[in-house]
């Protein structure tokens, strides 16, 4: 062996002995910090990437484990793109207004501006310590006075344009401790940090109309622009909830109160038919009108106080029981019925919503449903549809009237009673109705009744209605036989208690029996239909309710439901209970609907609209879930709202020679007990003069919300000490839009819905040139949250919070970053776990040997041979690695990594130094300290990072061996690898000489072989 080879060897190993993580990695941040690589030119002709990562809240935690996986994502990104030839711009920056800081400073007494200052030095070093490529020169901080200027400046041409407005507006409001509180300050309902009861406070408060009619759409349809996940899309199109329908005007009865019209919107005014009573939030100005005219109105009163204390998520969560009020003295006329409908006050609608009442669809609406069942409040269906029907019914009729005592009559003529007209539409829906012709039925014997209900197949899936004594025979005959059922109706039943007393002697037998006090337990559900009957029958119903445990609906005007007490045959509310199992919400047939009967929804809906806007008493209408952007908070650590109060003038906006209006620094920044903000208690900074007049004002004490400042940012990312304007409009051009922006879903809505809004209004005034398009970012990717080691996610309160800096202490850096990428996929949940942690480091370890023993026992290589003389394996490294980045799939890179360098590590003379050069430029994104280290030691002075990335030959990774399928007699046995043309008899050899195989051969020989070359080979024994 050479002298020059053994020196060099002897110095390869004594360098290569282990890898020093902590001085390797802190000498190349050094240098990274020192010589600026990663510093995006804006001058460059190279072709420019935006790529973006959401900015942190700088916390006193500082980061935990989960933090960095989107910025490794971002930068592995970034660092491939430079690699690939283009210019990136890839910053960072500090979200650094908000709640957090300002409970912090309360609880501590250090003033917001220090704790936010540390903390940002403490997250700058954390993120720096991971050898992020971000061009830190434009970092920008939202409580930099040079920065919120433009906040400000925008918040001033928004109001210019009518877009942003004062209104009187509710807030979370703890009387304890007499502040306005955020929506994450309640927690169940009560303040989170002394525990009071949180109610509801009108105050004065700022908005922004992201509800303009400029803007609503195309924030809706823009949303097929982008190429973001559907998920995330879908979740903008829920919170704008964009619905068409119409306006329905409800009279309001009686009309001497003077309450007028009870608007609704609804997206299916083609069930009206269907409305059986009305809804009103708690909130609505009708409740407080009402009150003055209600018979209930303590009831009233004490629920809508009850309901304030509520959140609008509470509310309206449908696995919870819903509650509410009837405001008796009160109702509607439902304009297509004619018919009067009662009011109710409920907190499952909300006043923000809509017009903030509804018309109630029990039979074709969940909640509806439900309310409607718990309050006994009829069910008509309007919507037919067959799948939601009982398949089969069973209806006991009563003992004829004197009137209707001739029994074909009774039982038989559809204009005699509403037994037939129901089984006639019944059947029509498909439901087997059993409607038997009960024996004697004006002197009825229960026996000879039982024996004729015997027939009849019942099971615990029918629906049996009773009638006046037909109800009091199938209690009896249910009680006696102790059979199950899905449903019992009872319609005006009879009952007594002393049958000797109230009937003649010759039916009294017929009502001596006790109901089982099982039998309610036996039933699924049991419903009572009572009205203005005799009082022993309305007694009687009250007993069948109270041992059934059923629920009674009452109707008014119908007697005891015989035809001379009806105003005709019809009973739908009845008919909806039989043939409706649940509400059905769905398209269908109109049914029960007038004019209307027999039209498909879709075109009932249109009928029905130009009915209501042809009667003058409705109309055509587009409703939005979306509401005005609430954009003032009454607290001291945020941006002045640059609004002047004037007593002549009004509103005036600060002029922008005037801006930034600055936050003053104060001792005391305590909540202020009157709803208002800290701010208002500083008199020298509150007042002012007017800009317009010169006159005596005041300043607006209200401060913005913290993603005020986070919903420009990026734009300031490409100009970030520009004094003259927001950013320079040709800089814009270079830069926008972000090209990948990425960050956690949990901002799918606030966040990203908010900044699109802001960009789309920027863009509409100029300040975004219309080059760039009036989207901000292209396309948008989510990581998943990393997990605690207990599989929940991390927090304080579990204990389970993992700090970054212990981890690349004792693991480094790369490791870190490399395991991160490792855990799964990107946009998966997964628990963070240590020995994986170790699996990686041991990776890494295994790089920086295979580089010691390429280096000291090959000889040196004057220049890097062509990449065709490469090792097929390495482009085949090559096409995986570029491939994966661009696709996210990070996990399955760094198994190709693994894979590469065991073969490497095995069969180290197939490799050459030019194959690991090319595999270490595809690891420098993923590990780039490792990667620059190695890459100077193999005597390279410029940063690896500044290397073009590795291209691959197609014609060399194409596939020679392939995997061949082995089954014995249909089943797979095993799976082996063989060359892609073997032919018949060698695959046979190969793979009987497989132990797997030998073991389900057991020493028998093949009778048949079934060869499906380079894919199957079957084997039958």
């Amino acid at each position: 062996m050479n002298t020059h080879r053994v020196e060099k060897m002897i110095h390869w190993l004594h360098v290569m002995d282990r890898f020093d993580h902590q001085k390797i990695e802190k000498k190349w941040q050094e240098r990274w910090g020192k010589e600026k690589p990663f510093r995006a030119d804006d001058a460059s002709k190279k072709e420019k990437r935006y790529v973006l990562d959401m900015f942190p809240y700088p916390s006193a935690e500082g980061l935990h484990v989960g933090h960095p996986e989107g910025y490794t994502a971002s930068d592995i990104y970034s660092r491939y793109l430079r690699m690939k030839g283009y210019e990136v711009l890839h910053p960072m920056g500090f979200d650094a207004f908000g709640l957090p800081a300002e409970n912090y400073a309360l609880k501590t007494g250090t003033h917001p501006s220090a704790t936010t200052q540390k903390n940002i030095e403490n997250m700058r070093r954390q993120i720096m310590s991971l050898g992020f490529s971000y061009d830190w020169d434009r970092e920008v901080i939202t409580t930099d006075p040079k920065y919120y200027k433009w906040t400000q400046w925008i918040f001033v041409e928004l109001f210019k344009h009518g877009l942003a407005y004062e209104a009187d507006a509710p807030i979370n409001w703890c009387p304890k401790d007499k502040t306005g509180l955020a929506n994450e300050e309640v927690i169940n309902g009560k303040c989170e940090r002394c525990g009071a009861e949180v109610t509801k406070k009108k105050i004065k408060q700022w908005l922004v109309k992201i509800t303009d009619e400029r803007y609503i759409e195309r924030l809706l349809n823009d949303l097929e622009k982008l190429n973001w996940p559907e998920n995330v899309k879908e979740m903008q199109r829920h919170w704008i909830g964009r619905s068409e329908g119409a306006e329905i005007d409800f009279p309001i009865h009686p009309e001497q109160a003077g309450m007028g019209l009870l608007k609704v919107f609804t997206t299916r005014p083609d069930t009206i038919f269907g409305a059986t009573y009305m809804v009103v939030a708690p909130e609505h100005p009708i409740v407080k009108k009402a009150l003055k005219v209600v018979e209930n109105k303590k009831e009233v009163e004490k629920y809508v106080e009850t309901s304030i204390h509520k959140s609008d998520l509470d509310r309206t969560d449908l696995a919870k029981e819903k509650t509410g009020v009837e405001m008796r003295g009160i109702h509607v006329v439902n304009p297509a019925t004619k018919k009067e409908i009662p009011v109710w006050v409920a907190d499952y609608v909300l006043g923000s919503y809509g017009t903030g009442a509804i018309m109630a669809v029990p039979a074709h609406d969940e909640r509806d449903w439900e309310f409607a069942k718990k309050y006994g409040l009829p069910i008509k269906e309007v919507v037919q549809q067959a799948e939601y029907r009982f398949k089969t019914c069973l209806i006991i009729h009563g003992r004829p009237s004197k009137d209707h005592s001739g029994e074909p009559g009774f039982l038989g003529e559809e204009n005699c009673h509403w037994i037939p007209w129901v089984k006639k539409h019944l059947e029509e829906r498909g439901t087997t109705v059993y409607n038997p012709r009960m024996p004697r039925s004006w002197e009825p014997d229960y026996q000879e009744w039982k024996k004729t209900v015997e027939k009849i197949d019942i099971d615990e899936h029918s629906v049996i209605v009773g009638h006046s004594a037909g109800g009091a025979f199938i209690v009896r005959w249910l009680s006696e036989t102790k059979k199950k059922i899905r449903k019992l109706i009872l319609v005006s039943p009879s009952k007594s208690m002393n049958p000797k007393k109230d009937y003649v002697d010759i039916i009294a037998k017929f009502y001596e029996f006790n109901v089982d006090p099982d039998l309610k337990n036996r039933i699924n559900e049991s419903v009572i239909f009572t009205s203005n009957d005799e009082e022993r029958h309305l007694k009687s119903a009250e007993l069948y309710a109270k041992e059934l445990s059923a629920r009674t609906i009452r109707l008014e005007n119908h007697g005891h439901f015989i035809s001379r007490d009806m105003k005709n045959n019809e009973l739908p509310e009845l008919l909806t209970e039989i043939s409706l199992s649940r509400a059905f919400s769905g398209e269908g047939i109109a049914v029960n609907s007038g004019q209307f009967d027999g039209l498909k929804s879709s075109q009932c809906i249109t009928k029905v609209i130009d009915w209501l806007e042809k009667e003058g008493v409705g109309k055509r209408s587009v409703n939005y879930r979306l509401r005005d952007w609430l954009f003032s908070r009454q607290r001291y650590w945020g941006e002045p709202i640059p609004i002047i109060h004037c007593k002549n003038c009004g509103h005036v906006a600060v002029p922008e020679k005037d801006l930034p209006v600055e936050l003053p620094k104060v001792k005391k920044y305590q909540p202020t007990g009157t709803g208002q903000s800290p701010l208002a208690t500083i008199a020298a900074w509150v007042n002012t003069t007017c800009p317009k007049c010169g006159g005596k004002a005041k300043r607006e004490t209200n401060t913005m919300p913290q993603w005020a400042g986070s919903n420009w940012y990026f734009l300031r990312y490409c100009d970030p000490t520009n004094s003259k304007r927001l950013a320079d409009p040709k800089k814009l051009e270079e830069w926008l839009p972000v090209n990948l922006y990425i960050g956690g879903a949990e901002h799918a809505v606030l966040h990203l819905l908010y900044a699109r809004f802001i960009y789309k209004f920027l863009y509409d005034i100029g300040a975004v040139p219309e080059k760039v398009g009036d989207e901000p970012f292209v396309k948008l990717k989510n990581q998943g949250l990393i997990l605690g080691e207990d599989g929940q996610k991390m927090s304080k309160s579990r204990g389970n919070v993992i700090n970054p800096d212990e981890v690349i202490e004792k693991y480094g850096a790369d490791t870190m970053r490399m395991y991160e990428m490792f855990m799964g996929p990107f946009e998966d949940a997964k628990p963070w776990s240590m020995k994986g942690i170790v699996g990686v480091r041991r990776f890494i370890d295994k790089v920086w040997k295979l580089s010691a023993s390429q280096q000291a026992s090959k000889p040196a290589q004057a220049a890097v041979p062509a990449l065709a003389s490469v090792n097929k394996r390495t482009h085949a490294l090559v096409k995986k690695i570029s491939e994966d980045i661009l696709a996210f799939k990070f996990n399955t890179s760094i198994a190709a990594y693994m894979e590469y360098v065991n073969a490497a590590t095995a069969d180290a003379e197939k490799f050459s130094l030019a194959d690991f050069e090319v595999f270490v430029k595809l690891l420098s994104p993923f590990a780039p300290h490792i990667a620059e280290e190695l890459w100077e030691l193999m005597g390279h002075r410029e940063s690896i990072s500044k290397e073009p990335w590795p291209t691959f030959d197609p014609k060399m990774i194409v596939e020679d061996r392939v995997q061949l399928v082995v089954q014995i007699n249909g089943k797979v046995r095993d799976q082996i690898m063989v060359a892609i043309d073997i032919n018949q008899a060698e695959a046979t050899r190969v793979a009987v000489a497989s132990e797997k195989v030998q073991k389900w051969l057991d020493g028998k020989q093949p009778k048949k072989i079934i060869y499906v070359k380079g894919k199957l080979l079957s084997i039958v024994v």
